[in-house]
């Protein structure tokens, strides 16, 4: 009974490891698609003056910063639209998918 259940936790484990992996690689396509051309390829660019490079930022600090300009809710600045248009149609795992892809960048 020991070796059933140590043998499905292992399963489990490896499951979300897993989905963890392609996560991050479906993030990495995304990300090279929707938001390199103003980030950079490896997110240590900035489309605007003094604002700090998004690579390394917390995964959830990203996808809730998101999830702000897809509610319409961070126009303020010029760039803020393309922001907005960017990510109107991004599912939520998509969003979740790039914020932990750019949060293992350096």
């Amino acid at each position: 009974m020991k070796r059933v259940i140590f043998t499905a936790l292992l399963a489990t484990v490896g499951l979300m490891a897993a989905e963890g992996v392609a996560a991050t690689e479906d993030g990495a396509v995304l990300y090279a698609k929707k938001c390199a051309i103003c980030h950079g390829a490896n997110a240590d660019k900035t489309p605007i003056k003094n604002m700090k490079p998004i690579a390394g930022m917390k995964a959830q600090k990203l996808a809730s910063t998101l999830k702000f300009y897809q509610d319409d809710d961070r126009i303020g600045h010029g760039y803020s639209q393309e922001m907005v248009n960017t990510t109107t149609f991004l599912s939520q795992r998509a969003i979740d998918a790039i914020a932990t892809y750019v949060s293992t960048l350096k």
